[in-house]
């Protein structure tokens, strides 16, 4: 008889609990969805802010690669013998010598004729500081030979390790007036993102 009395509480125990759970069954679920969107939501957000912060890395390491470069310049005064007009009032055409320098601690490419180191790139200029760099339309940026200067969908990628140098010269025709520069292009890597070097300003006058 006690072992029926025993069961019978356990039954009506056991119903009890039944009936409690099944009371706060609605309850539990709506707090584990809210547990569930929560989650939802920061890893959403963490999965943003992982993406955001890819762009700023990469414009560092492009910014980083570029300031351990150094395109020095140095300019010489072409003399001819029968000096044009349009040559007296533009200036006077000049030989550009410049100096592409790896100063960093990573190798960088930059692009090239096949079968040649030479940096190939483009003279820029602005008509005044704080204008626009524009590529100066004359046909002849290379010193070297026509097939350079006509070849530049078919420029190759050189490797520069660090502390490597290469030389290069163009011709500058000396107008039209203003600034001008040489700007190359380079990378930090073969497959990375292109990035504009540009030499440091010298002036082109009628002088």
């Amino acid at each position: 008889m006690t072992n029926d009395k025993f069961r019978i509480h356990l039954l009506s125990g056991n119903g009890k609990r039944r009936n409690q759970q099944d009371a706060d069954g609605p309850k539990d679920q709506t707090q584990l969805l809210k547990h569930a969107i929560f989650y939802l939501v920061v890893a959403a957000i963490l999965l943003v802010a992982n993406q955001a912060a890819k762009d700023p890395t990469a414009r560092a390491n492009q910014a980083q690669t570029t300031s351990n470069l150094h395109l020095d310049v140095s300019i010489a005064r072409k003399l001819e013998a029968n000096p044009t007009p349009s040559n007296a009032t533009g200036g006077g055409t000049c030989i550009v010598h410049f100096r592409l320098t790896n100063q960093g601690n990573l190798s960088i490419f930059y692009p090239v004729s096949p079968g040649t180191n030479h940096p190939m790139g483009q003279i820029v200029y602005r008509i005044a500081p704080g204008t626009e760099w524009r590529a100066l339309s004359a046909p002849a940026l290379s010193a070297s030979t026509p097939d350079e200067q006509n070849g530049k969908d078919r420029l190759a990628w050189v490797e520069m390790p660090p502390g490597g140098w290469a030389d290069g010269e163009y011709e500058d025709p000396g107008s039209p007036m203003g600034d001008h520069a040489i700007a190359l292009d380079v990378k930090g890597a073969i497959d990375g993102r292109v990035s504009p070097l540009l030499s440091r300003a010298y002036p082109v006058n009628s002088n």
